[in-house]
């Protein structure tokens, strides 16, 4: 694995820790920091996947975007496109100054994040 890929990995799985950590704090949890954590985890693997297939790829949060610059290397990514149009959403909502997330949005947004780390892990060849 190239050694940028790699970096984007460690990322992703950092932002991972951090939005399931933030979810299970009992106490004034923050519910957009679940979401935001979720969603660049996604666009962490993504971007690990690009850059380990030699594609050029622009400065974008969108994962629809990412995820179809993958299609051509990870068909198979396509089945989840609905769940990554969903975090999108979520994280357009909580950029918002008058929106935030509600405590289900966070659990929906890890959920999708997860699923996604695991295709994404099995694909590149990872452990777990």
């Amino acid at each position: 694995m190239k050694e940028l890929s790699a970096r984007w990995i460690a990322k992703a799985e950092a932002h991972l820790e951090t939005a399931t950590r933030e979810l299970a704090v009992k106490k004034n949890a923050n519910p957009d920091a679940v979401c935001l954590h979720a969603h660049l985890c996604v666009e962490n693997y993504l971007m690990a996947r690009l850059q380990e297939g030699d594609i050029n790829f622009p400065t974008t949060s969108h994962l629809a975007v990412l995820l179809y610059l993958c299609a051509d290397i990870e068909p198979s990514w396509e089945s989840h496109r609905s769940h990554l149009s969903k975090l999108s959403a979520i994280n357009r909502i909580i950029l918002e100054p008058e929106e935030s997330a509600t405590t289900g949005m966070a659990k929906e947004a890890l959920e999708h994040a997860s699923n996604f780390r695991e295709t994404a892990r099995k694909t590149l060849g990872l452990k777990g």
